[in-house]
């Protein structure tokens, strides 16, 4: 787990056990979503816009917080993944034994997700942009096979940023104290972490080591998630 090629947050590489756990294929989706806002259990996305056009019934919801993340998990008899639950599903190439940079291998391709390469909303894009992936938001979830990973879970890089469980601290190096087997991150902070980059900020170039933090009430277009099961 970690990085030694990327921010020093993301280091010491280090290695993980985790007990066995089943991870969503896919991000939840509006459609996924709508369900829970209906028995009253979720909140609306904070911008309704594209959560209330059938258009995007397949696109990821966004424009949800870590609280109402963890609201439809909970709801859906799951959880929030933990940051190395999805770090492995992500990365790691069971058969060779090795942790992989992006999901599909080591070099970044801008034609095996849903990245920031668009130049109607923003100046910044991806190497191989502009518009390599032909999209100008948020893609259908499972849109591009290509880039799936080892485990063959779909959009771990890029379309939106996943909330996980753990929390985030600024000023401590949690990698270099955290436990080898089942690491839940710490406790205490107002903060929590993203992970995967999304259509329109690909921070890190969507290296699935690199970690962004938000409040755990924040919101935006780019902000979504999926859940895990424990066996």
């Amino acid at each position: 787990m970690g990085s030694e090629i990327g921010m020093t947050d993301e280091q010491p590489v280090h290695t993980v056990f985790l007990d066995a756990y089943w991870i969503d294929r896919t991000e939840v989706t509006n459609a996924m979503y709508t369900p829970c806002v209906q028995d009253g259990a979720c909140s609306q996305p904070s911008s309704p816009k594209y959560f209330a056009d059938p258009t995007f019934a397949d696109h990821p919801v966004a424009f949800v917080s870590w609280s109402d993340a963890t609201a439809y998990c909970t709801w859906a008899d799951r959880r929030l993944p933990t940051e190395a639950e999805w770090e492995k599903a992500a990365t790691w190439d069971r058969v060779a034994k090795e942790s992989l940079i992006y999901p599909w291998g080591n070099d970044f391709d801008c034609s095996k997700g849903n990245f920031d390469d668009e130049t109607q909303l923003d100046r910044f894009v991806v190497p191989g942009g502009p518009d390599c992936d032909g999209l100008e938001r948020s893609s259908p979830v499972g849109s591009f096979p290509s880039g799936v990973s080892p485990y063959g879970v779909h959009d771990m890089a890029g379309n939106v940023w996943e909330w996980v469980a753990d929390g985030f601290f600024e000023t401590q190096n949690y990698y270099a104290i955290s436990p080898a087997s089942n690491p839940m991150g710490p406790e205490g902070s107002a903060y929590r972490v993203l992970r995967g980059s999304s259509w329109n900020l690909n921070y890190g170039y969507a290296r699935s080591a690199y970690r962004l933090w938000f409040g755990i009430y924040d919101s935006y277009d780019g902000m979504g998630f999926r859940c895990v099961l424990s066996e």
